[in-house]
Parts: C-alpha cells; structure tokens; sequence
C-alpha cells in the first residue's frame, strides 16, 4: 500500500484514540491490552500533509557592520487533500463483523487531521549571500498541528559593513515526519446480532520520514551613512598654531542630516576649536572641516606620522542619533628651515646698516688724520644735490 516505515502505538495512546474515537466503548478499550499483528482492514487512503511556512517577526530589516538577532517565526498550513476508497464500509446495521468494520472505519475519518501534523520540526537558516553569515545552527521546534504557529526562533546572523543596502533572501530549511495513514484492528463484542463493546484494539501507523521543505526568508540590509577621509591639509608648525582641514566623503546610502565633527587631539597637538560644523551631507557629496592647531615643540616628533582620531555626529533620516567609528587624520610636522626668506631679508638688511655704519666710523677717522673738513657721504650727498653744498 504505502511504501513507509511501519510504527506502532503504545497503550497509552491507543487508549486515547479509543476515548476520542468511540465514546461508546471507552470503557472496554481502556483495559484493553495492544496487540501486534497483520493489520490489513485499509477502509480509505488520505491524501496531504503538513504545509509549513515560515516569517520574520517585525519588520525584517537591519543594520550592517553587526550581529542581528532575527526572530522567524513557522506556520503549518496543511490540508488534506484528497482521499481513496479502499475497503469502505456502506452497511453499518448488517451483521456484528459489519458493524466493527464500521466503527473502525468511523475512527480511521475522525482521525483523518492527524497527518496534518508535522512531528519533530527541525529549522536550519542557511546563507548564500556573500557577507552575511548565519551563526546559529539547526532549532527545533517540536511538532506542530494544522493551524498552530510556534514561537519565534532566534537566529544570530552576522552582517558585514561592506554588504550593500537591499533585500537579501536567506533559505530555510524544515524537516519534519508525518503520519500518512492508520489502520485499526479489533475483537466485537456483542449479543443478538448488535455490538455493545471492542477489545484487543490493534493500530498500525505509517509515517513519511525525513521529508524537507527549503522556504526563502527575506531580510532587508537598511541603507546607512559612511563616511571617509579623501583629503588632509594643514599648514602646522612647531612653532606656531596653524589651521589643519580634513575633507570627508559621504560613501553611504542615506544623507546624515545636522553633522558635525569632532576631533579628539593628544600630546604633541592641542585645539580649543575642536568641532566644526558639516550640516547635511548627502550620499557623495564632499565637505571639508577646518581646525586651528597648536604643536608642541618640545615634544613632537619631526616627520613622524600622527594619527588625530575624528568622529562625525549626525542624524539619519529618521531623526536618530549617530556617529561614526573614529576616522583617522594623519599628520606630519616638517622641520622649520633654519634661514626662511624673511629671516634672509632682514640678516642682509642687518648686515648693510652695519657696514655702513664701519664705513662712516672708519672714514671719519681717516679726514680727521689728514685735516680735511670733509665727512663721509659728502661726494655722495654733492651727487644728489647736483654739486651744491
């Protein structure tokens, strides 16, 4: 008939399908002992099973660069479908063989719901999307009636920060068995051709083992600000403050509204202007943020490569609080020169006041040896004025 792996029940639950099945015989079939044996009576063969679905609980989106927690939640589903008759009982007032086969025949259609039922459910969330892992491995979540809906399973899944905004299908896999039929089998009791009671009930189940069902599970990944440092500049000495400007890109998805930077300094810089203001950045676009900067003298190291930790605090589009991992700005402090232009200009400007000053000294002395009313500069000073005294 049904190429499946036989099982069979205990006396407990034999006990409890005679209650539910034949209320008026319960109390014969409850001492009933179970007996094992060719259980060949097949009055109809159903058709169906379980049908199980599965959901995210809430509204399945998440953030990247992190491990979510994502709540799934299953469903059964399952009808029947049809059904074959195979050795169905029409006459259910004829001989007391008759009115067994009847009432075993009645108890096979009032179970009929019972291979609706998935048995021993086990959920395994898989992903083939590159950057996003799943870190939980296979739950279970018992066995599930037609109807029933179980209660949210959790599954860790770690998301990559490089993994784009969009929606992203994961696949669950549920594996279950079901029962596909039941036969019953038992002794009459009876006088004057009418059953009053049955004994040594006898079922027989057959089940379809291992059966899967692989179900796509969407996940949103929500668009996200990123920013990153394209350009550093600064004119800073150690020997004076200067100005340091670092420009930010805006590589993400979503414009961070209302941002500023925020820059943290350390020994040898220092700032009292440590913020500076971004406003909106939408995706792509390149702000620059100005700081004014001290150096150290005494302890910065020259040419060495110094790394100021930044942060950009802004608001995403639905007016949430962010900020960003520290963005590092790299610096180096260049030596001063020990001679720059000015102080060339003014050593020669020092150095022609005081040559001249010698000149005049020394040539003073000179006319003064020879008796000569003169002074320096008087040849030149007869030049400018054209001869005259």
């Amino acid at each position: 008939m049904f190429k499946n792996i036989k099982k069979y029940m205990t006396f407990a639950v034999l006990a409890i399908f005679v209650f539910s099945a034949a209320a008026s015989f319960a109390a014969g079939a409850a001492a009933n002992q179970t007996y094992y044996g060719s259980l060949s009576n097949n009055y109809y063969s159903f058709y169906g099973g379980p049908d199980i679905y599965a959901g995210v609980q809430g509204n399945g989106e998440y953030s990247r660069g992190q491990t979510v927690s994502i709540p799934l939640t299953l469903s059964n589903h399952g009808v029947i479908e049809g059904f074959k008759t195979e050795n169905e009982v029409k006459d259910t007032n004829g001989s007391i063989g008759q009115q067994l086969n009847a009432t075993l025949q009645k108890m096979e259609v009032e179970n009929i719901n019972t291979i609706l039922t998935a048995v021993g459910v086990t959920a395994t969330l898989k992903s083939d999307v590159s950057g996003i892992t799943v870190k939980t491995g296979p739950q279970e979540a018992g066995s599930m009636t037609p109807g029933a809906v179980s209660s949210p399973i959790n599954y860790y899944v770690d998301i990559q920060k490089d993994v784009p905004a969009g929606e992203y299908n994961l696949t669950l896999t549920v594996s279950y068995k079901h029962l596909r039929n039941v036969i019953y089998e038992a002794d009459a009791v009876g006088t004057n051709d009418v059953l009053t009671n049955i004994r040594n009930l006898n079922a027989s189940y057959w089940y379809n083992e291992n059966v899967t069902k692989d179900i796509p599970v969407t996940v949103k990944v929500i668009g996200a600000t990123k920013f990153d440092i394209v350009k550093v500049e600064h004119n800073l000495s150690s020997k004076n403050s200067g100005m340091l400007y670092v420009t930010y890109i805006n590589n993400g998805e979503e414009t961070a509204n209302n941002s500023f930077v925020r820059l943290s300094t350390a020994t040898p810089f220092s700032t009292t202007d440590d913020q500076s203001y971004l406003g909106p950045v939408k995706p792509g676009d390149e702000v620059t943020a100005a700081f004014k900067i001290s150096v150290d003298g005494d302890s910065v190291i020259y040419d060495k490569l110094y790394a100021i930790n930044s942060e950009i605090l802004y608001e995403d589009n639905y007016g949430h609080q962010k900020i960003t991992d520290a963005l590092k700005v790299e610096i180096r402090v260049a030596q001063d020169p020990a001679i720059t232009p000015v102080t060339a200009i003014l050593a020669v400007l020092v150095l022609i006041v005081l040559g001249t000053a010698v000149y005049y000294v020394l040539a003073a002395r000179k006319y003064k040896k020879q008796g000569l009313d003169k002074k320096p500069f008087d040849g030149l000073r007869e030049k400018i004025s054209g001869g005259k005294k």
